[in-house]
């Protein structure tokens, strides 16, 4: 991870996120820039979820206040490559008329075997919330991922 700052921080090992101007993931050695522009949507950089081999990465990454999505890359050559193809997301379908939407990932259950959550808030008040835990397997061409369990799970509080 590249960390652009404002100003010099205090420590190196603790930068304020109001001191963060942008974030890059940089493969090494070739220090060719994979993701530029790599925000949370909100101050400082996101939760990055690393897969036990170190070949995958995991990370949220938010479209405004109302959506997040997750970002899902492999390392493939000598760099990492998206596994989900633009114009796609990581999600399950939710009845409803659906006003934000939050998908975060949470861990690699093994290489390629990914579990997130779903929040998605719907028209109508908070008794309408919906979250979902759901797995994703991937394959190694991008695009080649599908939903292999979905759960439904109660509210957080």
């Amino acid at each position: 991870m590249r960390i652009l700052c404002s100003s010099k921080p205090e420590d190196p090992n603790d930068i304020s996120p109001s001191l963060i101007n942008g974030v890059a993931l940089v493969s090494l050695p070739s220090k060719h820039i994979v993701i530029d522009g790599f925000t949370d949507g909100q101050e400082g950089a996101p939760t990055v979820i690393w897969s036990e081999d170190s070949k995958r990465l995991a990370f949220p990454f938010s479209e405004g206040h109302r959506i997040t999505y997750t970002g899902v890359y492999h390392f493939s050559g000598d760099d990492f490559v998206s596994m989900v193809r633009e114009n796609e997301e990581l999600l399950v379908p939710v009845k409803g008329d659906v006003r934000n939407e939050y998908v975060t990932p949470l861990r690699w259950l093994k290489p390629g075997v990914l579990l997130l959550e779903q929040q998605d808030i719907l028209r109508g008040g908070e008794d309408e919330d919906v979250y979902h835990r759901f797995t994703v397997e991937f394959g190694d061409q991008p695009g080649r991922f599908h939903v292999i369990s979905n759960k439904k799970v109660p509210p957080k509080n």
